[in-house]
């Protein structure tokens, strides 16, 4: 018996201490590894911008972001620039949880048509460029729920901020072969030359406001639909978008 408990203790002591070297382990590749995850991260947000404004990546994604795309903050209340702000301490999934820098819409008597919850205070907006360094195009985040989830993506407008150029959902849930085609190109070139405010219909979309839905996805379509609709209205960009067309970027 006593040599029973003798084996049993050992084994176990064993097991505990490969258990704490393994979590040693994963703990410090964690930390080691979390500032080449962040950059990953930072460097497919860029790409996914480039994309929505139409601009082909020529060397790394970095220095043709850099070259190309102004990023700036806004005030969503007022719609002006916030000096010295830094748009890339904005996580597009996290910051709206961060108490000080965000507010529950409900909270506020702000209806949800997005389905979001919360939104930052001030928010990222992307301006690239042309070659004699006037306005090509403005590029908002924007996040709305679809069927199965928030859907993450950038609406990029003309420089009159009120033609769309193209839209660009870089993460969702929704269902492969249907919602799913929320990012297909044969869609999201329906929208190219469309103009603000923009409704989502089954079929038979006939004017420069209106575009067809995805078929078998109505509820995605739907999102969509409020998500735009919320984002260049006036709890969303619609302030910034007002002065825009002010020439404010002129």
């Amino acid at each position: 018996m006593s040599s029973n408990n003798e084996s049993i203790g050992k084994t176990l002591t064993v097991v505990v201490a490969l258990c704490l070297v393994c979590a040693i382990i994963v703990s410090f590749a964690s930390v080691q590894l979390r500032p080449l995850q962040q950059a990953n991260k930072t460097q497919d947000i860029q790409r996914n911008i480039l994309a929505a404004a139409g601009i082909e990546v020529s060397g790394t994604v970095s220095d043709t972001f850099n070259s190309k795309i102004e990023a700036r903050v806004v005030d969503m209340n007022t719609g002006e620039f916030v000096e010295g702000a830094d748009p890339n301490s904005f996580d597009f999934e996290k910051t709206k949880f961060d108490q000080a820098r965000s507010f529950a819409l409900k909270a506020e008597g702000i209806k949800d048509i997005a389905g979001i919850q919360r939104m930052t205070k001030n928010s990222p907006v992307y301006i690239s460029k042309k070659p004699d360094g006037s306005t090509d195009a403005i590029i908002l985040p924007i996040q709305g729920y679809g069927l199965w989830g928030v859907m993450y993506g950038f609406l990029a407008l003309e420089s009159d901020g009120e033609t769309v150029k193209n839209i660009n959902f870089f993460k969702h849930n929704e269902t492969p072969g249907l919602g799913g085609e929320i990012q297909n190109p044969q869609w999201t070139a329906k929208w190219q030359g469309k103009e603000l405010p923009i409704n989502i219909m089954k079929s038979g979309a006939k004017n420069e406001h209106q575009i067809d839905g995805l078929s078998g996805a109505t509820l995605t379509s739907n999102g969509v639909d409020h998500t735009v609709d919320f984002w260049t209205g006036e709890h969303g960009f619609g302030p910034f978008l007002a002065k825009v067309r002010e020439g404010a970027l002129k």
